[in-house]
């Protein structure tokens, strides 16, 4: 909820609280439903929800919405996603059943497999009573538009809360092995490395002098690592970032998929709160299922190529 708030702050944007009621027989199986526990159980989220909509619309100066619906969580959500046009998805890693290191919830699993926008997710709680202020947003670059996408989104952020941004790319770090064991080879492998590693230097500092024209503060990093994810995730620690923004897919993109292999596997690991939005128009992602081409695209989206998409 803080993250939700604050970036509803930021963005001008209004909010859907949304609780699903999970048939009790989805939990024990034949076992049929108590129709007054139900009831019961109806009415204590309904005031659930209605306790955040008073506290959220005062922070926020603007009614909020909420909705209570039945049925399987991650389905009904993405479905109401769709209903409201909903820009961004905003979910914790884990629901009531409790957090596990390094493990998303089945919900958040669920949804961020079949998802079709931008999402924010928050591993573990928050100490915040109602908003927060990142403070070191990390944004991930490989050198293509696409991943660049996010940047305006990133420097709008960090205008809204004074806050720095760390522009990142890490080199893969060539290892021996049974296709890299010559000396030549690993030489020439040494040898590309340390060329893409004065590259990616001159790449982020570019950036960094043009936003830095707007008065961001900016600052940029070039890291070595054998695994190019776990590079960034020690990077996001190291640097204490408490915000990373990336786009869902990076120079390989693969438009069958929600989300690459690099937004993948933050989404999963990171224990920073991570916002990816999506540069793949509901039509690209959807085609294989015959989606109507002419859906129109949310606006919090990365902006890539000469379409919204």
């Amino acid at each position: 909820m803080p993250y939700a708030v604050s970036l509803a702050k930021t963005f001008g944007s209004g909010i859907t609280f949304v609780h699903v009621m999970q048939p009790h027989d989805e939990h024990n199986g034949a076992q049929p439903c108590d129709a007054l526990d139900w009831e019961f159980s109806r009415r204590e989220a309904q005031g659930y929800l209605e306790q955040f909509e008073e506290e959220v619309s005062e922070a926020l100066g603007h009614p909020v919405d909420i909705r209570l619906e039945q049925g399987h969580p991650a389905e009904r959500i993405l479905d109401l996603a769709h209903e409201i046009s909903a820009d961004l998805i905003v979910l914790g890693s884990h629901g009531e059943a409790g957090a596990k290191p390094w493990k998303l919830g089945s919900t958040a699993q669920q949804i961020l497999g079949l998802v079709d926008r931008s999402v924010f997710i928050v591993h573990g709680p928050s100490i915040a009573p109602i908003s927060v202020t990142p403070k070191h947003i990390l944004v991930p670059l490989d050198g293509s538009v696409r991943t660049e996408s996010v940047l305006p989104a990133a420097v709008y952020i960090a205008h809204a809360y004074d806050a720095d941004i760390l522009l990142v790319h890490v080199v893969q770090e060539p290892l021996p092995t049974a296709l890299l064991g010559a000396a030549e080879d690993m030489q020439l492998a040494q040898q590309l490395a340390a060329r893409l590693e004065s590259n990616a230097k001159k790449y982020l500092e570019h950036l960094q002098q043009q936003l830095a024209r707007d008065g961001t503060s900016v600052n940029t990093l070039v890291g070595r690592h054998a695994n190019e994810r776990q590079g960034l995730l020690d990077i996001s620690q190291e640097n204490q970032a408490d915000l990373i923004v990336l786009s869902a897919h990076g120079s390989g993109c693969d438009s069958v998929r929600s989300f690459g292999s690099v937004a993948t596997f933050l989404l999963t690991h990171s224990v920073v709160p991570l916002l990816v939005l999506q540069d793949l128009s509901e039509c690209a992602l959807h085609r294989a299922e015959e989606v109507d081409a002419k859906l129109a695209s949310p606006p919090l989206r990365a902006r890539y190529g000469s379409e919204h998409v």
